[in-house]
């Protein structure tokens, strides 16, 4: 188990205790952690299709945050591309989406 300790305005989630006016945050990564098999999960070997829209360098922020968190290496995205008419996103027969907006 991790204690990570830091300073927050915000509310926590989790196992929380007060140490001297800072908030400390016990996390367990292995409670996370899927415990059976789950229907709805991915076939293995099977890719997910990450598109970034923003700002140029809000987009190299986030390609530098996923490469820092180990999730994706800075060299395998694509050069980042200006949009310059409407974008239209047509997924294959089947496929699935879920957008998250998050401000950097």
């Amino acid at each position: 188990m991790k204690t990570t300790m830091f300073m927050t305005a915000q509310p926590l989630t989790g196992a929380e205790t007060e140490r001297a006016g800072t908030r400390v945050l016990t996390l367990n990564p292995t409670s996370a952690l899927p415990t059976g098999p789950n229907p709805d999960s991915s076939v293995p070997g099977e890719t997910v299709k990450h598109i970034l829209l923003g700002s140029p360098g809000a987009i190299r922020q986030t390609i530098h945050l996923l490469h820092s968190l180990r999730y994706s290496e800075t060299v395998l995205w694509s050069p980042v591309l200006r949009v310059e008419e409407p974008l239209v996103i047509t997924p294959e027969q089947g496929e699935a989406m879920s957008l998250l907006r998050k401000m950097v």
